[in-house]
């Protein structure tokens, strides 16, 4: 794995796990609950971090049944894990590379039969009709939705989950890097790649203005689902 330089590691550092989200208890206190024992701790992590953990797997797998299934292997390997992260340290990025990881590593074990996580995808153009957007906006709208994902879908994988995460998630390049164990120059070069391709599959179906950042954030997740 490429080593990350000083300023990535620092700017992971900053503000450690004490966030707090929608008014509740910090990370840091769940997490110094959780290791105390508290079972109540661990219950509020997982209601905490399971839609963002799931939405990571299932951009990685494109399969929901596996994609719950992982997301569970990856609560359970974070809290066997959870005596060694260091609480300087914000603990989204730390959870999110768990999941990365687990679900690239079902793709190698062939729990899923899907193109390599490094390899473009032989997919055809049928799904992206080739039109000019009408003059009715929700139908427009509703067009463009189906054709972000029929052109998100023919993105190489690796670059698909970087362009989700900084577009969707808005995570930063440093986080980026760190959940997908690159380089950070690495993933911003996945990003731009991919918002190249996207922008480029989207001219061929007649959306010449549209990009990344029409993207909404519920579209593509993995599979067609939203």
């Amino acid at each position: 794995m490429p080593q990350r330089n000083g300023q990535q590691t620092a700017n992971l550092n900053t503000g450690g796990s004490r966030r707090r989200l929608a008014g509740a208890v910090t990370d840091d206190d769940a997490l110094g609950e959780a290791l105390a024992g508290q079972q109540h701790a661990y219950a509020a992590i997982v209601d905490r971090y399971q839609r963002p953990v799931y939405r990571l797997i299932l951009r990685v797998v494109t399969e929901a049944e596996l994609a719950a299934e992982l997301t569970q292997d990856t609560f359970l390997k974070a809290f066997r894990r959870l005596q060694s992260f260091d609480r300087t340290r914000r603990f989204a990025p730390w959870l999110l590379r768990i999941a990365y990881n687990t679900a690239v590593d079902a793709l190698r074990r062939g729990r899923l039969e899907t193109v390599a996580i490094s390899e473009t995808p032989t997919r055809d153009r049928a799904s992206l009709a080739s039109r000019v957007p009408g003059p009715d906006r929700q139908t427009e709208q509703r067009l463009l939705l189906g054709d972000l994902e029929a052109a998100l879908a023919l993105l190489r994988p690796d670059h698909r989950i970087a362009l989700l995460m900084r577009v969707q998630d808005e995570r930063s390049y440093v986080e980026i890097a760190y959940v997908m164990g690159v380089a950070e120059e690495t993933a911003k070069s996945q990003v731009h790649r991919a918002r190249r391709q996207l922008a480029e599959e989207l001219g061929r179906a007649g959306w010449g203005g549209a990009t990344a950042g029409a993207l909404p954030r519920n579209a593509y997740t993995g599979n067609g689902s939203r």
